[in-house]
């Protein structure tokens, strides 16, 4: 930004130690200038940083008038906000996490706000599209709201260079709180809400009277329009008390039916057509529809209740398709009675639409969501809201992220699906699991915590044994329905006894075809996109790598091109061996876009989706896959572990895992429990309503003592198993992990840095410093690379993170490892 003159180093009276927007350590201290007013921890303010003229909007942690050491102070440039906007309870968090995962300020607050609020002079600024027709702009923003017009984007520098200001972050905000002026990333969001169409009866033909007339109208004549009205009167529900719209494609596809039977209708006048937003609950529904709860959710709340007098943490154990919703929905309503607001965490925001019409449809609108696919506008808006507790939801619905949100009157975290992987941040930092932060924020807010899984993680589930946790199990199925029929298939016997089509035996391809027959639904699980994960030369067995990755690259048929799946980079199918030139060159393994397309071959009448990393990229992509399933518009679903996830379908039957030797076979301690977690909850999707469902798991390894556990939905065997292994080797629950990942383009440089880090670990630490090791994917994206793996022992782990940091600190000072980039990942998944 242009300065009008240099900034004045002169001694203040009042100073204040502000958190900038940069992965830098510590705070800094500025000093305010004389007459400035509304200084307080938790505003933002402008301040310069560093030798050049970039501007930061940072947030005020303390107030003070100790005089800093150095000589000169810089003031700040002004105050952004009236009141604050990050509250003390948060600002306890950032710290709390910064100080666990070993990270800085600045790194978690990047990550806790959202974009509009953590400016910098290398934002990017662009015209809201309606900005032009905004004619009561006067002075400076006039002027830059034109200058946006025509230029199209500008950075907030050149906007101070434009205005003649050192400091434009007041008129960007003014801006933005008109809705004139937009982040460049929120111009490129076009998220949507998703509409379905429904039909219902036009009000003349909604009473028994005329719907008798009408089935003696269509009898005999229009079989199968009298087909169609059949089944909305089964689904709508319509002479009962409570009836309730039903979604076109789900009708037409249980009814057999077409466009061309229901158009008839509608002009007909017995039906209308309406669209509705995918996530909001219909007219009339909301507050007070209260279902009854079984009597074991009964006793599972209940007991939640004794629990939570005498531990803040509750684990609730539920095999899948027990209700543990419906026991989370009362524990809201309550907490609601009691004016207090309630977090819901889910491990992936984008697989949660059936959770948002449930609890829409209970709550009305007083649920929240926030994720990531929000404009940074209604992110803000939401945080706004929050902050000074006007407009408030009472209940959030979000991802990860939401734990970062300003809540005033928390009373409950409800943590579903705790054991799910996707609840770890990996890149960037701050590296945070969201469910071990949510028992530090309810403890810093007061709240209670119910962590729920039908499969727990071993760290919640020993912490409950161990009587830090409260631990409440519901082990049978809502309506008694009962657990899925789990059969294991000799994939060398299959193949050795010629009863394989494909990659699919036979007592699997049986299953599908029953299910299909009884217009049934089918879920199939490889944990593994792509086509082929291999292509390997038939000579000399040579296989095509990355150019930038020390990894091989996955054939995906659709794009026809080889793709490597750490830095993206794609690559045209080689024609010959790239080692003896030779061209017999043959396609080894299985993705889910070969699994797609061998689906298709064998059962042309089916409608096949599937659902993985690369289906799933664009805005409503997953949603849209989600919803036709659910509504019954998609027979087949193939996907990766992305179908494990909570999912909630009716008609689902039949579950065929299609190799599980992969996944217990991966090289890492948590490769069993992750095997058994995710074919426990896979199975878990099947025979959710009136039937037991099936499971077909195919495996080479049929013997393998996990796969027995799986069968018998053994958690508590897993769990013994498990921990005696963990407790021999001094892995978690009886010891923490500290994951040092150092990086560099020369490889001797990141070895001689990685040994130097390690000699000085083991100074320390001794036998708990494994490695330096070099890593089984060796390069990634032209950065070598090395793994050190510390153990902290849980009673003193305060204390060794301490000495992690400081010898961190004392190796990377030294000159010759300073330019080694370096990861640190506390509590590595």
């Amino acid at each position: 930004m242009k300065l009008q003159g240099r900034i004045n180093f002169v001694p203040f009276a009042v100073y204040v130690d502000v958190i900038l927007p940069l992965a830098v350590p510590g705070l800094y201290t500025y000093a305010i200038p004389a007459g400035m007013e509304g200084v307080e921890s938790g505003v933002r303010v402008a301040v310069p940083f560093g030798r050049g003229r970039k501007h930061y909007g940072a947030v005020v942690r303390r107030v003070h008038q100790e005089r800093p050491p150095q000589e000169k102070v810089r003031p700040i440039l002004s105050v952004l906000d009236s009141t604050p906007v990050v509250t003390e309870v948060q600002l306890q968090l950032w710290e709390r996490i910064a100080d666990h995962y070993l990270c800085t300020l600045g790194e978690v607050m990047l990550a806790a706000l959202p974009g509009q609020m953590a400016l910098s002079s290398e934002t990017r600024l662009v015209a809201a599209p309606d900005a032009a027709e905004d004619h009561e702009l006067k002075g400076r923003a006039a002027m830059l709201l034109d200058a946006l017009v025509m230029r199209e984007t500008i950075t907030m520098e050149q906007a101070g260079e434009l205005l003649g200001l050192k400091d434009p972050m007041p008129i960007v905000r003014g801006l933005m709180e008109r809705g004139a002026l937009l982040l460049e990333e929120d111009l490129k969001d076009t998220w949507k809400p998703k509409m379905v169409t429904y039909v219902r009866l036009k009000p003349e033909a909604a009473n028994e009277e005329a719907l008798h007339a009408w089935f003696d109208r269509l009898g005999g004549k229009a079989p199968k329009q009298l087909e169609l009205l059949m089944r909305f009167v089964e689904l709508s529900r319509c002479l009962s008390d409570q009836p309730r719209d039903v979604e076109r494609s789900k009708l037409l596809h249980l009814s057999g039916a077409t466009s061309a039977t229901l158009k008839p209708l509608v002009e007909k006048g017995l039906f209308e057509v309406f669209e509705r937003e995918a996530d909001m609950p219909a007219e009339g529904l909301g507050k007070g529809m209260v279902p009854d709860l079984s009597e074991a959710q009964a006793k599972a709340l209940s007991e939640i209740h004794s629990a939570f007098a005498t531990h803040n943490t509750c684990l609730l154990r539920g095999v899948t398709s027990s209700g543990k919703t419906e026991v989370y929905m009362a524990l809201i309503e309550e907490m609601q009675r009691q004016n207090q607001q309630v977090l819901y965490l889910l491990p992936e925001i984008a697989l949660t639409t059936q959770m948002i019409g449930r609890l829409r449809a209970r709550f009305g609108e007083g649920v929240a969501v926030f994720h990531s696919r929000m404009s940074q506008q209604e992110r803000t808006g939401l945080w706004m809201r929050m902050v000074h507790d006007k407009g408030a939801p009472s209940l959030v619905l979000g991802a990860r992220s939401a734990l970062f949100l300003p809540f005033q009157r928390l009373g409950l975290i409800v943590v579903d699906e705790e054991h799910d992987g996707s609840y770890k941040q990996h890149t960037p930092a701050p590296r945070y699991h969201a469910r071990d932060m949510a028992l530090v924020l309810a403890g810093l807010c007061q709240a209670k915590v119910v962590l729920g899984s039908a499969t727990p993680a071993m760290e919640s589930l020993h912490n409950a044994r161990r009587g830090r946790y409260g631990l409440v199990e519901l082990l049978v199925r809502f309506g008694d329905v009962r657990m899925p029929n789990i059969t294991r298939v000799d994939l060398r016997d299959s193949q050795r006894r010629k009863l394989m089509r494909g990659h699919f035996s036979r007592t699997m391809s049986e299953a599908i075809t029953e299910a299909l027959g009884r217009r049934e639904q089918v879920i199939i699980f490889q944990n593994r996109r792509g086509y082929v994960p291999v292509w390997q030369c038939e000579t000399c067995s040579w296989i095509p790598e990355c150019d930038h990755c020390d990894v091989s690259l996955t054939y995906h048929k659709r794009d026809h091109r080889l793709r490597c799946h750490y830095c993206a980079r794609t690559y045209p199918p080689p024609t010959s061996c790239g080692h003896c030139g030779g061209n017999r060159l043959r396609m080894l393994g299985l993705g889910t876009e070969k699994v797609e397309e061998e689906l298709t071959e064998l059962f042309p009448e089916a409608r096949i989706a599937r659902m993985d990393q690369d289906t799933t990229r664009g805005k409503q992509a997953l949603e849209r896959i989600l919803s036709n399933f659910g509504d019954g518009a998609l027979d087949i679903l193939v996907g990766t572990q992305m179908v494990t996830k909570g999912l909630d379908f009716d008609r689902v039957s039949v579950v065929g895992i299609l190799n599980a030797d992969s996944m217990l076979r991966f090289p890492d301690f948590r490769a069993h429990e992750r095997a058994f977690q995710l074919m426990a909850q896979v199975a878990g999707r099947s025979g959710r309503r009136n039937t037991p469902g099936t499971v077909i798991i195919q495996t080479a390894d049929i013997q393998h003592p996990v796969l027995d556990l799986v069968v018998r939905n053994d958690v508590d065997g897993m769990y013994a198993r498990e921990l005696e292994q963990r407790r021999a080797h001094g892995y978690p629950p009886f010891m923490r992990l500290i994951e040092l990942t150092l990086k560099h383009r020369y490889e001797e440089r990141v070895a001689n840095t990685a040994e130097a880090l390690g000699r000085a670990l083991r100074e320390g630490l001794g036998e708990h410093v494994l490695g330096p090791e070099i890593p089984v994917v060796s390069r990634v994206r032209d950065r070598y690379l090395r793994k050190l793996l510390v153990k902290l022992q849980r009673s003193d782990h305060a204390r060794q993170k301490a000495f992690v940091r400081d010898t961190i600190d004392r190796v990377f000072s030294i000159q010759e490892h300073a330019a080694i980039q370096l990861v640190t990942d506390v509590d590595p998944l």
